[in-house]
């Protein structure tokens, strides 16, 4: 029978929605909070079971000096991000801030398909009330262009930038994994967090896009990440629905909670900080290069805090390139697949022992152009890429502006389906990229 579920994975959503919306019956009928806590606590021990069972057994090998028996098993599509959803409305169920709701009114929340597989993380406050709504009412041309807008956008973002970038990246991470990497290449891996603010952030927005499809407006998940001058400011910045769930849901709690002596309550402000942290890398990976990834995110952030209430905080220039040169070097480590292979990456990286950057005619071959001139392409490239990146991440506002200045009309919402369909149709053929955070 778990064999049956592991390998369909939307048996196993359909008994996640069964379980959970029986449980929040039964603690509506008899208040019992108990209910709700061993509810969460189920979710996260599937959660756990699923992502972090070899991990443990791995590990526990290695401590005994002897191996431990691997399971079998494949992580179900989406299990992180319904999960967390389940969370969210038991939680807030248990407060007294959510009311129960019908069986297919829930099964919808969870399972609304332009978010379950990689969000964003749409608390059940911000989609209920949208679900049963009229889609087509009068007014729907703006919001459908704004859909085809969000879904073009996030498009051109996946396929043109992320994928484009994979295709630099990856070769010299694959020839990494054989040794050093000497020719200094190992200097594009400072590109990884572009690639991923581009794929996620490209997903994101078609999400978005396909949730007004049907009449639904879904969170936004970016907001410029690159732009922000301090550490504090990146992370309100980026994956901010993910940022949110820990803030409210694991955060607080933690800071909030009668742990340590009144005097002490900075220390449990902090610990708490750097425990979020460091769960939100566990979170991406069984790993302890996404531990570590994490744990110095949240050091950077206690640090950030310390220097702002004692030091005066620096010109905005300089916070962007501490900000941004922290966040992409710290990139090394969500990326690599062990910790001796990121601290020799960045060890060669450093050291100079390759030189500079030279991008070989493998990784240019992602983006079809000749092998001739490669360090001013690469020169030219990057500053593309980066004004590229300040102009989309202002993707939202501009479109939200295009769309309350200009009057739709028949003619033009034709027009413009005309367009894209074509646009489809014109796509340079995709390699087999999925989106990044498919396998969170």
């Amino acid at each position: 029978m778990s064999h049956f579920f592991i390998n369909r994975p939307i048996f196993a959503m359909v008994l996640s929605i069964l379980i959970n919306w029986l449980a929040a019956r039964a603690f509506v009928a008899s208040k019992q909070k108990s209910i709700v806590t061993a509810a969460v606590i189920a979710n996260l021990a599937v959660l756990g079971v699923f992502k972090y069972s070899n991990f443990v057994s791995y590990n526990l090998g290695l401590v005994l000096g002897r191996p431990m028996p691997q399971l079998d098993i494949v992580l179900p599509l989406g299990i992180s991000f319904f999960t967390f959803h389940h969370i969210m409305y038991l939680v807030d169920l248990r407060r007294g801030k959510a009311p129960l709701y019908p069986l297919g009114r829930y099964a919808l929340y969870i399972s609304f398909f332009p978010q379950a597989i990689a969000g964003p993380l749409a608390r059940w406050s911000e989609v209920m009330h949208q679900f049963g709504r009229q889609v087509y009412a009068p007014g729907w041309q703006r919001q459908f262009c704004l859909a085809i807008a969000f879904i073009a956008t996030g498009l051109f973002e996946k396929i043109f930038l992320g994928d484009r970038l994979a295709g630099i990246i990856d070769p010299v991470y694959a020839q990494a994994a054989g040794g050093p990497v000497t020719n200094g290449d190992a200097w594009l891996a400072l590109s990884f967090n572009i690639q991923i603010l581009y794929d996620f952030a490209g997903y994101s927005d078609i999400a978005i896009g396909l949730g007004l499809l049907f009449g639904v407006q879904l969170p936004f998940n970016f907001n410029a990440p690159f732009r922000s001058t301090s550490i504090q400011d990146f992370w309100q910045r980026w994956h901010i629905t993910l940022m949110m769930f820990l803030r409210d849901y694991v955060f607080h709690p933690l800071a909030n909670a009668r742990i340590l002596p009144r005097r002490l309550l900075a220390v449990q402000y902090f610990g708490a900080l750097l425990l979020t942290m460091a769960l939100c890398g566990l979170w991406h990976g069984a790993n302890f290069t996404f531990v570590l990834w994490g744990a110095l995110q949240g050091m950077a952030i206690m640090l950030a805090i310390m220097w702002s209430r004692y030091v005066r905080a620096p010109p905005a220039l300089i916070g962007w390139a501490a900000t941004f040169g922290f966040v992409v070097t710290t990139s090394v480590f969500f990326r690599s697949p062990s910790l001796g292979y990121a601290f020799e990456y960045l060890g060669t990286m450093f050291s100079l022992r390759g030189g500079f950057p030279h991008v070989g005619e493998q990784a240019l071959s992602s983006w079809q152009l000749p092998s001739d001139g490669m360090g001013e392409l690469l020169i030219v490239t990057g500053c593309l890429a980066l004004l590229a990146l300040h102009w989309l991440e202002a993707r939202v506002s501009s479109l939200q502006a295009v769309v309350l200045i200009w009057r739709f009309d028949g003619t033009f919402l034709r027009m413009l389906f005309a367009g894209a369909a074509i646009w489809l149709l014109l796509l340079p053929k995709m390699q087999d990229n999925p989106f990044i955070y498919f396998r969170f």
